[in-house]
Parts: C-alpha cells; structure tokens; sequence
C-alpha cells in the first residue's frame, strides 16, 4: 500500500525505487528485536542466566542482533521484491554500486546495533522497556528514510536528519548504491563504530551488577 501511493504521488518510480533500497537496508538492522531481548531479561533476571556462560556476554549479545537481523530481513525483503516488482519500481544499479551497497549494510547493522543497545539500556534504568522500543522504531523509520524518502521532507527538516545518525541506517545505503562517491560512506563507518562503541559501554557497565524490578 506504501509502495502504491508512492507511485500515485510520483508517476516517475523515484520515490519508489528509492523506497525498495531504504526498507531493503532498514530490514538488515532488526535491533527491536534485540531491544526486547535485553530489557526484558534484565527486568526478569533471565539475562544473567543467558550471560554467566562461558561465552562472553558481549559476544553472546552481538550474536542475538545478528540473529535478529536475519529474522528482519527474512519478514521484510519478499514484501519489499514482490511490491517493486508488481508495480515496476526495481532500481536499476550498477555491479559497483551493489558490491557498496552490500557493505554499506554491515555498517546499517553496526549502527542499529549500538542503538538498540542504547535504547535499550536507557530502558532497562527507567523501567520502561515498550515505551523505549517504540520510541526508537518510531524515530530511526522516519529520520532514516524507511518510511517517507529523505528528499520529499522540507530542506530545513532535511538539514536536520543529516546531521543525526539515524540517516545511515537507510538514506546513506541508497545514495550509495545509486552511485554517490565512496566518501559518502565515511561518516556511515564512523557513526556506526561510534554508536556499538557507546552501546558495548553502557552495557558492559550494566551487566557488571543485578538489577531485577530494583531489587
């Protein structure tokens, strides 16, 4: 229904072709459902028991985003294809642009992962874990071009986006593939080292002490 409208709003398939790239990359993040794992086992305890293994926490953290991005990008990606087929919007790119591409999404997981682990960690202190899930879908669908093409949004909303790292978990990935210069990707590589460091911290700090329903 997405992908019609944008058709209807723009006969061209612009919009539309730059929608099936954006949902395409947003699908290779899938830090919701990190998000839930990590606060509801916190708030319950159950993370503990997850994490006193012989695995390293982190590592064994880092494996649930991948699982989760694999688990998003399996419920997103056939929609995605069967909508730009039926309505003729698959973008035309080149083999240079898609090998970028490809890369680009390890840095989209990057980033989300370090947001998740941001959210959820603010979640799991404030006792409001549904509450921060939504919040943090809400704002990265619409600040990252998952949902409405970054161009169609005033110039000074745009200026605005750019310079938020919510903009590389999608908009970035797309300019890529549709042949912007390599540089583009550089701030996509230092937002996302930035963010899983910051997010590896808060939860590194957290995981150091229990902390079920404040007791």
């Amino acid at each position: 229904a997405q992908f019609a409208f944008l058709r209807g709003l723009d006969p061209s398939g612009d919009a539309l072709r730059y929608l099936a790239l954006a949902r395409t990359a947003f699908a290779f993040s899938g830090g919701q459902l990190l998000e839930r794992f990590l606060i509801d086992g916190y708030m319950s305890g159950s993370l503990m028991m997850d994490v006193t293994t012989p695995i390293n926490p982190l590592a064994f953290i880092m494996a649930r985003s991948f699982a989760g991005m694999l688990v998003s990008a399996a419920a997103t990606l056939p929609g995605v294809l069967v909508a730009a087929l039926l309505l003729g919007g698959m973008p035309r790119v080149s083999l240079q642009g898609a090998a970028l591409y490809a890369v680009s999404l390890i840095f989209v997981w990057m980033a989300s992962t370090g947001i998740a682990l941001i959210s959820s960690a603010i979640g799991a202190a404030l006792k409001q874990g549904e509450a921060a899930v939504q919040l943090r879908v809400f704002i990265t669908q619409l600040a990252s071009g998952a949902l409405i093409p970054v161009y169609l949004y005033p110039d000074w909303v745009q200026r605005v986006i750019r310079v938020l790292p919510f903009v590389h978990l999608a908009d970035t990935s797309v300019a890529i593939a549709l042949g912007a210069s390599v540089s583009s990707m550089y701030p996509q590589i230092i937002w996302s080292a930035a963010l899983l460091g910051i997010g590896i911290a808060l939860w590194r700090r957290r995981l150091a002490r229990l902390e079920v329903y404040g007791g």
